[in-house]
């Protein structure tokens, strides 16, 4: 766990233990063979897990909050992604059958695991390609194969083909069981001037459908940005290093997203803005950024008349390594 090269600074945890979604999401894995275990959440419990990574990470449980697998990108494995199995406890983790060489170029956000609705053994695993491989693509693991570690039976099947910001998000449906992917194209190579593009994927038993493409708010002029979710309120925020902070409304039954709010432009010096997560409530934001050789936690009240006004820094550090990773709830 020293090893990490980000850390995850956990503001809130918002869960039910009898929530069967809330367990799904109970161990988190991340960085160089670390983990924590929200299992009880009054006593969260630091784990070691077989993740090895400086970027993308992703982890599930079952209901019952016990690991299946993993997913994350790997500096010793020539900057590929890969699938391992739901060892916990074990420093070097083996990669699940067929997991290997799944898309990915160790960014910070690429990666996402979805549960197949309607089928209790299969999941997505969704990375997109953020300066190589360009696209969106998916990757299908069952649990019901290997003498239930689990196989990955499709791997690298591209839904979009050109680069992507490095935002991919994942959002429950409004009917409880569907769920909506959501990620925005890059501007890389310019031009760039339908940069504020989103695209919108309905995962449901019958399989992937992409949605129309939708085009709201500012430009967006890097490949570093960061989505969040509030289920609380239904709101979207979107931040990147430019200085771009925007709150949008999205409709979990229609997949629309309106109503954008720009609480920050583009600003020089770039103030690197590189993650956010709302309260539980959804009245704060919580923004991080990044500039050597300080990191700095903002505050930001969405329910001010004036936004930008409210924002206030409520932490910050010098110490090394001075990038402050993903805020996450």
């Amino acid at each position: 766990m020293k090893n990490l090269k980000k850390f995850i600074l956990m503001l809130t945890i918002l869960g039910c233990a009898n929530s069967a979604m809330a367990q799904r999401g109970s161990i988190w894995c991340f960085g160089h063979n670390a983990g924590v275990d929200f299992s009880n959440l009054q006593i969260p419990t630091a784990i070691s897990s077989s993740v090895l990574s400086r970027g993308s990470c992703a982890s599930i449980c079952n209901t019952s909050g016990q690991l299946l697998f993993t997913a994350s990108t790997d500096t010793d494995l020539a900057s590929t992604g890969y699938v391992t199995n739901g060892e916990i406890n074990y420093p070097d983790g083996s990669i699940m059958m067929n997991g290997d060489s799944i898309i990915a170029l160790l960014w910070y956000l690429e990666m996402t695991i979805m549960p197949i609705p309607d089928d209790t053994s299969k999941y997505y695993v969704f990375s997109v390609g953020v300066t190589t491989d360009p696209g969106l693509w998916f990757s299908e693991v069952d649990m019901n194969l290997n003498n239930g570690q689990g196989a990955v039976t499709q791997k690298n099947v591209q839904l979009l083909n050109f680069l992507m910001v490095d935002c991919i998000l994942a959002v429950k449906h409004g009917n409880g069981r569907d769920w909506w992917l959501m990620v925005r194209k890059s501007p890389w190579p310019p031009p760039n001037n339908d940069n504020n593009a989103w695209y919108l994927y309905l995962i449901s038993p019958t399989g992937i459908t992409a949605m129309p493409v939708q085009n709201v708010g500012t430009l967006n002029g890097t490949n570093s940005g960061r989505l969040t979710f509030c289920a609380t309120t239904n709101q979207l925020s979107f931040v990147n290093a430019g200085g771009i902070i925007e709150l949008y409304s999205f409709d979990r039954c229609t997949g629309i997203i309106s109503n954008p709010v720009n609480v920050e432009i583009v600003s020089l010096p770039y103030p690197k803005y590189w993650s956010s997560e709302f309260s539980p409530n959804g009245r704060y934001l919580y923004v991080s950024s990044s500039t050597n050789p300080i990191s700095r936690l903002w505050q930001y009240d969405t329910w001010a008349p004036n936004i930008f006004a409210s924002k206030t820094l409520i932490w910050q550090t010098s110490l090394p390594p001075y990038t402050i990773g993903a805020l996450k709830r």
